[in-house]
């Protein structure tokens, strides 16, 4: 069996939303190429949970849709929390973020984390809200433009 490698270089940036916290909440995640083109987007309607937990679910699932399409890069997200407890720089005390840090472990792989400011993450927030808005799951993929 050949090792397959996985293509580097790639972004994703991840948000998540609760309307109430804890309120209806929505997980949006997008994936771009190394030059920047959008190559999927996928939201998620998660029910009534807090803002925390839907910014947890939303690298997780974008991370797993990184995983099965074998690339790797840089995660990108404008929540302080989430990103400072994925490179190490806060301890995670509240066990309902540990359960969710140990899921996010588990999918991290070789991916590097970065927080950004909330204006620069836009895509992905409107992914969380489409979410919350329509209370369903569903992904768009663009046509590959190579």
């Amino acid at each position: 069996s050949s090792i397959k490698t996985e293509k580097s270089g790639y972004v994703l940036r991840f948000d998540g939303g609760a309307r109430g916290n804890p309120g209806p909440a929505g997980a949006g995640y997008v994936l771009y190429d190394p030059d920047g083109v959008e190559i999927f987007a996928g939201w998620k309607f998660l029910g009534k949970k807090t803002n925390n937990f839907a910014e947890y679910t939303s690298l997780i699932e974008g991370l797993k849709k990184a995983k099965q399409l074998g690339v790797v890069g840089t995660a990108e997200g404008d929540s302080k929390l989430v990103i400072s407890q994925m490179t190490g720089a806060w301890k995670v005390k509240h066990p309902d973020m540990a359960v969710l840090k140990k899921k996010a472990d588990e999918v991290r792989g070789g991916w590097n984390f970065k927080w950004i400011p909330r204006e620069d993450n836009s895509q992905a927030d409107k992914m969380a809200n489409i979410a919350m808005d329509e209370r369903t799951d569903g992904e768009s993929s663009p046509q590959p433009t190579k």
